[in-house]
């Protein structure tokens, strides 16, 4: 067995292939003002306030302008032993929400990565990104240049983030593709996924038409057939909601 193939066995990318997806960021398209776009930031913006008003029952968040931690240990026994977290506020001009809601995302976002049990390596932010799917798939292309891409392109640039405003790319199916095959139980993610989808689906068209959430499920690579099926199935929560 190569070490390529054994790689994909362990549910962990290659350096190579971590390369193809911070490469598909820095090259893509900004689609950030795009209606499928702006539709998955009210979505999310929405999802990360009503998280954050839930973790805030946790724990104790403290905005910061410094960084407030040298590595995830130091974060992880915070939250863990101390019931806090500090949340760096640098960095936050982004064309799709305010800087407090950003705030909030990246509160929700670390948080996740303690839920998860995974670093700020590059894996380890794949790893987040696969935790964040699992619980709102309908949004992963948004996730997915948020959280995976981003990250990833900090491997081509050197270990730094891309200079300028931030943006959002909706790649080729095969990035979406390769990205997902970051995880350690495909089976388990896909199940977990396919029951969120409908909630995310119920909770999508209490503000926006069916066209627009057809067009959500097919940036997420979602097959027509497949897509029509959640459609329904989010219907029929939403009118008994």
């Amino acid at each position: 067995m190569t070490i390529r193939k054994q790689a994909k066995r362990n549910g962990r990318l290659t350096q190579a292939e971590i390369d193809r997806l911070g490469r598909a960021y820095l090259e893509g398209r900004d689609m950030s003002n795009t209606h499928v776009v702006r539709s998955m930031a009210e979505a999310y913006a929405d999802k990360v306030q009503r998280d954050f008003r839930k973790l805030q029952k946790k724990i104790r968040i403290e905005f910061t302008d410094r960084d407030p931690y040298r590595t995830f240990e130091e974060l992880a026994n915070d939250v863990m032993v101390n019931k806090r977290m500090y949340v760096f506020t640098g960095f936050s001009d982004t064309p799709l929400w305010s800087p407090e809601v950003n705030w909030m995302a990246r509160a929700v976002h670390d948080y996740d990565h303690v839920a998860a049990n995974t670093d700020f390596s590059i894996p380890g932010e794949l790893a987040a990104y696969q935790y964040a799917v699992g619980q709102t798939p309908l949004l992963e292309p948004l996730i997915l240049s948020e959280v995976a891409l981003q990250a990833a392109s900090t491997q081509v640039l050197g270990g730094q983030f891309a200079a300028g405003s931030q943006k959002v790319v909706l790649p080729e199916y095969e990035i979406v593709k390769l990205a997902r095959q970051a995880t350690k139980n495909p089976g388990k993610r896909a199940r977990k996924e396919a029951a969120h989808m409908v909630w995310d689906m119920a909770a999508a068209l209490q503000y926006m038409p069916k066209e627009d959430a057809m067009a959500l499920l097919a940036a997420a690579g979602v097959p027509f057939e497949d897509a029509l099926v959640v459609l329904q199935a989010g219907e029929t929560v939403e009118q008994a909601a």
